[in-house]
Parts: C-alpha cells; sequence; structure tokens
C-alpha cells in the first residue's frame, strides 16, 4: 500500500488541487465559496512546490521548504476566517500534503551495507547503453565517479549530469572517468549520453540486479505518469569514487532525492585522497 501511494502521490496531489480549486469556484458563483478558495490555495501550495521542483532545481532546498510551510500555514488560516468544515479540513489535508512530499515522498531509503570505503567496488552486472552485457570490474580499471541515478525523467538526475558535463574537463586531467548508472532502458539512456557532447560512460541497470547488490532500491521511486520502462522501482541517487583499482575512496546517498552533491565535492575528494594523474594514483 505504501509502494503504491508513492507512486500515485504527485498525481493526487495535482488531481485534488484541481478538484478544490473548481468546487472553490463553483460554490464561489453560489455566494459561498470563500472559504474553498482559500483551502485551494494550501493544495496550490503543495503542488506549486512539486511542478515546481521539476521546473527549478535548488540547490538548497531547506529555505524553499520553510516557504512554502509558511504559505500553506497561511492558507489554512484563511481558510479558518472564511470557510466552514469541510473547508478547513480540506486546507489541513493540503498542508499535510505539502509536508508530506518534503519530508516523507523525498525521502530516500537508508542502505545497509553494500558499500565501504576501503574495499573494492562490489561485483553486480550492468548493460551498456547499446544492450551488451558487462559488470563491474569494467569500473575497476581506473579511477571513476559513479553515479547511479534515477532516470532521465527525473529533472535532478538530469541537473545533477548536466553539471558533471560542465566539470568533465577538470576530471578528465586528473584521470577520472564518469560512469552513469540507471535502471531506465537503454533508449532513454542513449537518448540521455547524446545530450551532453563529453566521453561519459551511460550504463544500464538491467532489472535492478547492481541496485539490489549494494541495497540502493528505491521502492515506488516513479511517479505512476513516468513509468521510465521499469516495475515503478528505482534506485537511491549515489555518489561514489574509486581510485586506479577500483577500491571505493568515497560514498554519498542522498536522503533527500532533491539533494545531490556537486562536481567540486568530488574534485575535492579526489585531490585529497590524492587518486587520478595528479595525485599520482
Amino acid at each position: 500500500m505504501v509502494r503504491i501511494l508513492r507512486r500515485v502521490y504527485v498525481e493526487l496531489v495535482g488531481a485534488t488541487t484541481a478538484v478544490t480549486l473548481v468546487a472553490g469556484f463553483w460554490r464561489l458563483a453560489a455566494g459561498e465559496g470563500a472559504g474553498w478558495l482559500a483551502a485551494s490555495a494550501a493544495w496550490l501550495v503543495a503542488a506549486a512546490t512539486i511542478g515546481g521542483s521539476k521546473v527549478y532545481v535548488a540547490r538548497r532546498v531547506a529555505p524553499a521548504d520553510w516557504a512554502w510551510r509558511v504559505a500553506a500555514s497561511l492558507a489554512v488560516v484563511a481558510t479558518l476566517a472564511t470557510g466552514g468544515p469541510g473547508a478547513v479540513t480540506s486546507a489541513v489535508a493540503g498542508s499535510a500534503a505539502l509536508v508530506g512530499y518534503q519530508t516523507w515522498y523525498t525521502d530516500q531509503h537508508r542502505p545497509s551495507g553494500g558499500l565501504a570505503v576501503g574495499e573494492l567496488l562490489p561485483a553486480f552486472a550492468l548493460q551498456t547503453a547499446d544492450g551488451s552485457p558487462t559488470t563491474s570490474e569494467a569500473l575497476r580499471a581506473s579511477p571513476h565517479v559513479i553515479l547511479f541515478y534515477r532516470g532521465s525523467w527525473c529533472p535532478f538526475c538530469v541537473a545533477q549530469v548536466r553539471e558533471l558535463a560542465a566539470q568533465y574537463r577538470e576530471l578528465d586531467r586528473r584521470g577520472v572517468h564518469v560512469a552513469l548508472i540507471s535502471p531506465q532502458p537503454a533508449d532513454d539512456t542513449r537518448a540521455l549520453a547524446e545530450r551532453f557532447d563529453v566521453p561519459m560512460d551511460f550504463y544500464v541497470d538491467h532489472q535492478g540486479s547492481a541496485a539490489r547488490a549494494l541495497d540502493i532500491v528505491q521502492q515506488g521511486g516513479v511517479p505512476l505518469s513516468f513509468t521510465a520502462g521499469t516495475d515503478g522501482d528505482t534506485v537511491v541517487p549515489t555518489a561514489i569514487v574509486t581510485d586506479a583499482v577500483g577500491r571505493v575512496v568515497w560514498f554519498q546517498h542522498a536522503d533527500d532525492h532533491r539533494v545531490r552533491p556537486e562536481p567540486a565535492t568530488f574534485l575535492e575528494v579526489i585531490d585529497r585522497a590524492g587518486i587520478g594523474a595528479r595525485g599520482g594514483a
């Protein structure tokens, strides 16, 4: 049930917002809709938070989250002043939907094990973007920045890949390769690869076998409107830095799918660990 709710959450908020807004205008025409319009404002805040985050990917989400909560609270207060019990209940539900998105929906599975600093990158199966089978051993022959990303349907993932592509020259100067892994179908992976004119390696985690090996499966992480060719599960966004023999020197799992490490973090880790061309691997 929780998995299903996570998959339909975005669509459910959007549909409820539309219904509440229509009800508000309909009752306003009957001379009694002020409270319902105020209630719809709370739902509009929730919908705008979700929809807006897809258009503008903020680097710092906490201040924006609190600003949206204040706006939703004001909508609830306005409903209390102008509406009846039904409208107030709807406004409170809209405010709860907002907080649910910010705290529950965006929260990610906490992996236990799978990766360990100082250990070799675990063995797992992969496919290249053209569908050829390979394994994680292909990533052990040189220093790597490895990203497990949800898919090209995820604006936060695309923004992270774009930022990494912009810093590719700095990574290349250090002799560090970039590998990007997603459970999305090969056609989607190829399409994303063609958007960036840098030689990053794109891989497909077919049927999520790599994610299971690393305990980074996010159940129900794909919204219903973006099936992405999977069964609805995706990955916890994960970044890994390995050295020249494939040992893990640093990794980070996202606690919130909207928050990702910047390329500067990878460069700092690489230089501090002395891996790559500058450090003499």
